[in-house]
């Protein structure tokens, strides 16, 4: 059964907040620095109603299946850099489905949506990044056989 893809709505915030924690479960597995704060629930839904619906630089996509969300994904607009010749692009963040989704292409579909939307930009968008957390050897994997292509990491330390 494929799923609807669709823009999310004011009303949905409610419903994509569980996502969202699914999301943050998924990533703390990996480093647990990505354990949402007990206050981020409202912080998170200001953040969608205020920045993401009816924004020209960003959007929610959300995979829906007998009326129930199972996929979610954010994209914004990244300006041009300053410096470099980095143009404007496409971010792509908080890609997630339900465990019990993965492997029906879901993701995939969401994927493409977020593409048309940013083909349609009217900055002239030609490609997207999206970060995939050390250690996430199947998101990595999957991202790369939709042919997106690792072009930096990134390092840290403790201080």
């Amino acid at each position: 059964m494929e799923a609807e893809i669709r823009q999310a709505e004011k009303a949905d915030g409610t419903e994509l907040i569980e996502l969202w924690h699914g999301f943050t479960d998924y990533l703390s597995n990996y480093d647990d620095r990505y354990q949402h704060k007990d206050e981020a629930d409202e912080r998170w839904l200001q953040y969608f109603e205020n920045q993401l619906l009816d924004s020209k630089y960003g959007t929610v996509f959300v995979a829906e299946l007998d009326d129930n969300l199972v996929g979610v994904l954010e994209v914004r607009v990244v300006g041009d850099h300053p410096i470099f010749r980095l143009q404007d692009h496409g971010y792509i963040n908080g890609h997630f489905v339900l465990e019990e989704h993965r492997e029906s292409g879901i993701g995939q579909q969401l994927l493409e949506a977020a593409a048309d939307w940013l083909r349609d930009h009217p900055r002239g968008i030609d490609f997207c990044r999206v970060d995939v957390i050390e250690g996430d050897d199947q998101g990595m994997s999957i991202y790369e056989e939709l042919d997106f292509e690792p072009i930096e990491h990134v390092y840290e330390c403790e201080l």
